[in-house]
């Protein structure tokens, strides 16, 4: 195990006012929108632990401090400290960390970084009468946590921080010498001396025979006479032409990277997205060599928004083994891609509210090895964005994909443009879903729409959708209501089933009746049959199929003629029948028939019969990120309905 970050909390330092992780995820993938904070994150962590930053960088200016701190007083303070985990069994971490460990489990050890007025300062403002408080009275220390008088200002010199800006240029420093990482490495493995003498003389003789070139000594002589003529006799410049030096140190200097074994393609040959990986892989060999050498205990890697450059498919494979290795480096990302390979407990998502940016982890979540494996599998082949949503609607499948985003348009909600993500889990699980989004992980607002599956399976039960909801509710708010969804049966369901709903719906929860293509088939009868005409075009079947969509006007459908429409629709394709039937009810004028809200703050309407809870989750949505009801004033989505693509 290597020491790794494992907590960090931040006090008045920029947009955050009070941030807290514990515990902070080992190779911590930090994601949110743009001004969240990433960088100002990643910028804190280097005041405590980043040897390459100067002291005159850890002297703030007034715009560092957070802007709710009211001014500079005596008592103003910028606090950040970071928590240091995983040298349990390293003697090393152990003696440079031993004045910073802390008492109680887990093994940890703290460092805090203060920016405030000296406590001197202060007591001599509070004996004499002073000039207010300005930033020049402002200095500040490293310390271990809680031993403000101890200080701990070496410590990043052996156990410190190396970050990758998102702006770097990595071919300018790998095409040079003094800022490559390859430098360091040349340096750590110094060449054999007289090997190294040997090639000096091989070098200068070649380039003896090189200056014998007649248009050498025709460029040499003119150069040598106009610098004569511009400045004397007492100019003392006699230029001369070289192709390398052939003095031996400078022979290591000229060492260069390239990209094939040829050496005829220098780094400056290779794409941006090439260079960048090629710097992070010189720059994990400098900090594996450090750590060797016991120069150094342990070098931190940090990279800012490392995807620039890199096509999609590289970043995936690159950042899927380095998020695994022992290095795991922090990241700031605005990469689904890279968000989708990362561990599941290693999110950390920053996000405005109440006026300073808040931060939540999913790095103590707890989930089953399946669990986990189910949850990182499902982000890695679908929609990563979830991560990065201000509202998600969960759903069960491809139908639901299709037909939600197709009636939000129609409503003239614009869901990408408030950034509300449906994503289809594929399945009936949404527990671990729920989780990872909810209060305790990612703390992004979410709503569930299932099927409520209503008629008897195979094992006899009923209503296994209110089953399923009542399972996502906190329990402290389900007491009684998962009993008494144990105890329906087929005499008690109608009086039942109206009040589960109600409350499934209060924690939203969206349940409907049987399944989404009979839910909505009575509603949107005729888009339903516009796609049976457009689908099914069999002399027989389509009739048949439109007698069997008919039957789900009857006020009790004939269940055998529901089962014979399901075929059907399967026949053809759920996802094909679900995107042609989103087609036309992209292009309907729904919203005179889009919920209404109750006294209550619940959306009610009793017209909507078997297909209101989809409307219901796209209030809860619009009410979430708009703070307006669906049926209110239209987004202007800037094209006609059905014409988003």
């Amino acid at each position: 195990m290597t020491v790794f970050i494992s907590s960090l909390e931040i006090k008045n330092f920029r947009n955050f006012e009070h941030l807290h992780l514990a515990p902070f995820p080992k190779g911590a993938v930090i994601i949110g929108e743009n001004g969240a904070g990433k960088s100002n994150l990643m910028r804190a962590i280097r005041l405590v632990l980043d040897p390459s930053l100067p002291d005159s960088a850890r002297r703030l200016r007034e715009s560092d401090i957070w802007h709710g701190a009211n001014g500079l007083t005596k008592d103003t303070k910028v606090e950040i400290t970071v928590g240091l985990s995983g040298f349990d069994d390293d003697t090393d971490a152990k003696s440079v960390l031993s004045r910073c460990v802390t008492p109680g489990e887990p093994y940890e050890a703290k460092l805090s970084y203060c920016f405030s007025v000296p406590r001197e300062q202060v007591e001599l403002a509070e004996d004499f009468e002073s000039d207010p408080i300005g930033i020049d009275d402002f200095d500040f220390r490293i310390f271990p946590a809680d031993k403000e008088d101890d200080d701990a200002s070496r410590v990043k010199n052996h156990i410190g921080l190396r970050v990758l800006d998102a702006l770097r240029d990595a071919e300018t420093d790998l095409s040079g010498w003094r800022r490559s990482p390859l430098r360091t490495l040349v340096e750590a493995y110094p060449l054999d001396e007289d090997n190294l003498k040997a090639t000096a003389d091989v070098m200068t003789e070649a380039i003896q025979v090189l200056r014998r070139d007649p248009a050498i000594a025709t460029i040499q002589k003119d150069l040598s006479a106009r610098l004569q003529h511009m400045g004397g006799a007492r100019l003392p410049i006699q230029p001369n032409l070289g192709f390398v030096s052939s003095d031996p140190d400078e022979l290591v200097k000229g060492i260069r990277l390239f990209i094939d074994e040829q050496l005829a393609h220098p780094v400056a040959d290779a794409s941006l997205g090439s260079a960048n990986v090629l710097y992070l892989a010189l720059l994990l060999e400098v900090i594996d060599q450090q750590k060797r050498t016991r120069g150094v205990v342990q070098t931190l890697l940090a990279v800012e928004e490392p995807e620039a450059h890199i096509h999609v498919t590289l970043q995936r494979r690159l950042f899927r083994y380095l998020l695994r290795s022992e290095s795991a480096p922090i990241l700031t990302t605005h990469s689904p891609h890279i968000a989708s390979v990362a561990p599941v407990n290693s999110l950390v998502l920053l996000r405005h509210k109440s006026g300073a940016t808040r931060g939540s982890t999913t790095a103590s979540l707890q989930f089953s090895p399946q669990e986990r494996s189910d949850i990182e599998r499902y982000l890695d082949v679908t929609r990563a964005e979830v991560l990065f949503a201000s509202f998600v609607i969960l759903v069960e499948g491809i139908s639901e994909l299709y037909v939600l985003p197709a009636l939000a348009e129609a409503c003239r909600f614009d869901l990408d443009g408030h950034g509300v993500v449906v994503a289809s889990i594929h399945g009936t699980d949404f527990a671990p879903y729920v989780r990872l989004l909810g209060k305790n992980g990612l703390d992004i607002p979410h709503a569930v729409v299932t099927d409520g599956d209503a008629a008897v399976d195979g094992n006899g039960n009923i209503e296994a959708g209110l089953v399923r909801a009542m399972k996502l509710i906190d329990p402290d708010d389900a007491e009684g209501w998962q009993t008494a969804v144990q105890g329906l049966t087929a005499h008690n369901v109608s009086n039942l089933r109206p009040d589960l709903v109600h409350h499934a719906r209060r924690n939203n929860v969206f349940v409907g009746e049987q399944t989404l293509e009979t839910d909505v088939a009575r509603l949107f009868s005729s888009q339903m049959e516009t796609a049976i005409r457009e689908l099914v075009t069999g002399p027989r079947a389509q009739p048949a199929a439109l007698r069997e969509l008919e039957n789900e006007s009857e006020q009790v459908p004939d269940c055998s003629t529901r089962k014979d429409l399901l075929k059907r629709i399967s026949g053809v394709g759920k996802g094909r029948f679900a995107q042609r039937l989103a087609s036309n009810l992209a292009t309907s004028d729904v919203d005179i028939i889009a919920p209404v809200m109750g006294a209550d703050g619940v959306a009610t309407s009793p017209d909507y019969g078997r297909a209101s809870h989809l409307f219901f989750a796209l209030e809860a949505a619009s009410q979430s990120v708009r703070g307006r009801p669906l049926r209110g004033e239209p987004d202007n989505l800037g094209f006609p309905p059905g014409e988003t693509n």
